[in-house]
């Protein structure tokens, strides 16, 4: 079963596919430096085998659904949430451990 995905900066474009949720073994999703936009799958909650999820440096919108990690440190969630924001309505982080707009 799929336990990591590293897939950051490259150049990747299109959004987070709402079925990341059925990966339920997956421990990393780091996904930063892309082109992904769009809304954040609810699906993300049903992870909770995560340690680590790193989505800053992309365009995402939207409430990130409330996520547990295993053994969070500072850097376990990562993310672009916060003020200031390129958009209207900036990414909604609960459960953020860095925020790299604030």
């Amino acid at each position: 079963s799929l336990r990591r995905v590293d897939l950051h900066d490259n150049d990747l474009k299109g959004s987070i596919p709402r079925e990341i949720g059925n990966l339920l073994d997956l421990s990393s999703l780091i996904i930063s430096y892309n082109g992904i936009t769009g809304m954040i799958p609810d699906g993300l909650a049903d992870l909770s085998q995560l340690e680590i999820l790193h989505l800053h440096g992309n365009r995402l919108q939207g409430t990130v659904p409330r996520l547990t990690f295993k053994g969070q440190t500072k850097s376990s969630f990562i993310a672009d949430c916060g003020s200031p924001s390129e958009f209207d309505t900036p990414l909604d982080c609960p459960d953020c451990t860095m925020c790299c707009n604030s």
